[in-house]
């Protein structure tokens, strides 16, 4: 798995010190007598079984490689490569080969190395060698006790937590282990082990670390799991050079181990070139035997000598190996008489007409030719031995075509026979549709597209998603027809698949619009006053943004805590409701977008059982604001709540006019008295 800003190997002497200190001073004694190494050697030990293997070569884990027993990551794989290589040059440059060994010296910067097959070969030998182990067991204690200071500094006081959380930064990264650690705390308001699974994604990783720490031993990891233990190297038996041809040769074997052989490697190189020119091929044993064929086609197609090393790695980084002698791979001598064919196309649809040409040398020149053809390897169609060196088929079903076909030399009765290479003749590619299975998330929501297409052999898809026109993902080709993608920013996003088959054929689709949104946000409940009088309208308002589609909110009123008034259901956030009675008013808010539910409460209110005279707009208090507020309903510009045009009717005379608002005026000047 990739991992991020890994902890630099180059310590200061003084952090190195304080590490040290912090290891044996007696405050760091744990729960049960747990010490520091132990924590640390139970963590490797879970980790390195989560990761790999010492032999381990990932060629594309996220956009570079990752090596070795905890997944060493792009430019941390770079410089434990350059930690092996400085330990043992000679053997390092014998491995690696001129080419690949002067990158890895010279070359500071590894984010977006991705190994060609051959180069992973080659390292995934170097890393298995005793040097290899060791720095590698160097490398990760000094890693993985960097994630248990990283737990120890954030409070984790569990042992068996500290281990839980050190496996989860070897595959998160410093920032992703903090984040967890916050998430879980501000969920649980506590970490232990079981709340840092609880708040995980409790996937087959974490399940088997969460089982691993609950029946944690302490006793055994005293010492570090991976400074001894198995020293057996595998065995190399039975030996065997075979099948020996112009072309290259086999080369077999059986091994065996006192735990297991995990890979088996065949080096092979040029006698005249040398071990400079050494390629390295990986093999997996089945049932305790391994083996290779040499072609020599990968060296150039040079005749001669080539030298071949078997080596064998077990899972604790033992190995062995044994050199075959040289092998002679000599030119075979041709026939006097020979006979090729070849075809017009080498892919077709069904309809098309493939012809076959032959061609005859050496003999006496007089020739004649029969012709057999096979599809998918069963014979369907053949012609009789005439002089004609040519035949045409109208293939009419989709499959695999060949021809074979027998040269006679009429002269000296000599014969020869050729296969033609394969013609496929298959159904061109239909790219129908790519569609998402929604048209609108809301941020934080997969989007999954899915591809209809028809036609051509096994389909092959490669996605490239653009947000409002700008490419932000591209991927590998993969059989899959369904692309699960989470947005990152909002916006508009689609999508551009293009589509292949093992016959090269081609064809491509876009389409798939999603419009991605901001999540459910609703905040800023409040009444639109505090304070009121029964009878008296008040607005409950709410501000709501982000979601999809249309709102639905239910407002909730309470006096005292007991619900007395309820909305139905509104698409805008606002609400009005009667007073009905005095007390202390709170308002509760429950949004629904989308399936996706929010509620909020809050605001407050206070209301009396009646206003007093004058108190037109009831806010308690009688001034100017009444006044303007009375003079305004005289003026019919403003609408009074019947139960309330007491208040409102300053001089009692039955209705509001100007001068129940002189009168306010004068009362709120204290010029006069109700």
């Amino acid at each position: 798995m990739k991992k991020y800003n890994l902890r630099n190997r180059r310590f200061t002497a003084v952090i190195l010190a304080l590490i040290l200190a912090l290891a044996s001073f007696p405050c760091m004694a744990f729960a049960e007598s747990v010490t520091y190494d132990q924590i640390v050697y139970a963590a490797m030990t879970i980790i390195i079984e989560n990761e790999g293997y010492y032999s381990t070569v990932v060629r594309n884990d996220n956009g570079a490689l990752s090596i070795g027993i905890i997944g060493w990551h792009a430019t941390n794989a770079l410089n434990l490569l350059k930690d092996i290589i400085a330990r043992n040059p000679t053997q390092a440059l014998s491995i690696l080969g001129a080419d690949l060994y002067n990158e890895i010296v010279t070359s500071s910067y590894w984010e977006s190395k991705i190994p060609t097959s051959a180069e992973a070969s080659a390292i995934s030998v170097l890393i298995s060698t005793t040097e290899g182990t060791e720095a590698q067991n160097e490398s990760a204690y000094e890693y993985i006790s960097g994630y248990v200071d990283h737990a120890i500094a954030l409070g984790i006081t569990d042992p068996a937590a500290m281990v839980f959380f050190a496996d989860y930064q070897n595959q998160n990264g410093y920032t992703g282990a903090s984040n967890f650690y916050s998430s879980v705390l501000s969920s649980y308001g506590y970490v232990t082990l079981g709340t840092l699974y609880s708040g995980s994604s409790q996937n087959t990783r974490r399940t088997r670390t969460y089982n691993f720490c609950v029946n944690l031993n302490w006793s055994l990891y005293t010492n570090s799991p991976y400074s001894g233990g198995d020293s057996e190297a595998p065995e190399i038996s039975n030996v065997v050079i075979s099948n020996l041809t112009s072309d290259g040769y086999t080369v077999s074997c059986e091994v065996e181990d006192n735990t297991a052989v995990t890979a088996v490697y065949f080096a092979v190189y040029y006698l005249s070139d040398g071990e400079s020119g050494i390629i390295w091929y990986e093999q997996t044993p089945e049932n305790g035997a391994a083996s290779h064929t040499v072609n020599i086609s990968e060296f150039n197609g040079r005749y001669g000598e080539y030298c071949t090393f078997i080596y064998a790695f077990d899972e604790a980084g033992n190995y062995a190996y044994v050199e075959l002698n040289t092998v002679n791979v000599a030119e075979e001598e041709k026939d006097s008489f020979s006979v090729t064919v070849s075809s017009s196309i080498s892919i077709g649809e069904p309809g098309s007409t493939v012809r076959w040409s032959a061609a005859s040398s050496g003999g006496s020149g007089s020739y004649e030719y029969s012709f057999e053809l096979y599809i998918d390897g069963v014979l369907i169609d053949k012609r009789a031995q005439i002089d004609y060196a040519d035949w045409s088929y109208t293939a009419s079903v989709t499959g695999e075509y060949q021809a074979v076909v027998t040269a006679y030399d009429t002269a000296t009765g000599q014969t020869a026979t050729a296969e033609s290479k394969i013609t496929d003749i298959c159904n061109p590619i239909t790219a129908e549709s790519v569609a998402a299975d929604a048209e609108a998330v809301a941020l934080g929501q997969s989007v999954t597209w899915t591809v209809e297409a028809s036609g051509g052999g096994t389909l092959y898809y490669q996605y490239n998603v653009y947000n409002n026109g700008e490419i932000v993902y591209s991927s590998s080709y993969t059989s899959s027809n369904s692309l699960h993608y989470k947005a990152r920013t909002g916006g508009v996003y689609s999508v551009v698949v293009n589509i292949t088959d093992e016959h090269s054929q081609a064809a491509s689709v876009s389409g798939g619009t999603v419009t991605v949104v901001a999540a459910l946000t609703v905040e800023n409940i409040a009444f639109s006053s505090d304070y009121a009088v029964v009878g008296a309208d008040v607005d409950c308002t709410v501000d709501i943004s982000g979601g999809i589609g249309v709102y639905s909110c239910i407002f909730t009123v309470y006096c005292d805590g007991e619900a007395v008034a309820v909305s139905e259901e509104l698409e805008q956030g606002s609400f009005t409701f009667t007073v009905s009675e005095s007390g202390e008013y709170t308002v509760g808010v429950s949004v629904t977008s989308d399936e996706t539910t929010v509620t909020l409460t809050g605001g407050e209110l206070t209301a009396d059982e009646t206003a007093q005279r004058g108190d037109a707009n009831c806010d308690g208090k009688v001034n100017a604001a009444d006044a303007r507020y009375a003079l305004r309903i005289a003026a019919k510009l403003e609408y009074c709540n019947p139960a309330l045009e007491y208040a409102v009717d300053a001089n009692g005379d039955g209705k509001t006019t100007s001068a129940d608002a002189r009168l306010i005026l004068r009362v709120s000047a204290k010029l006069e008295s109700f």
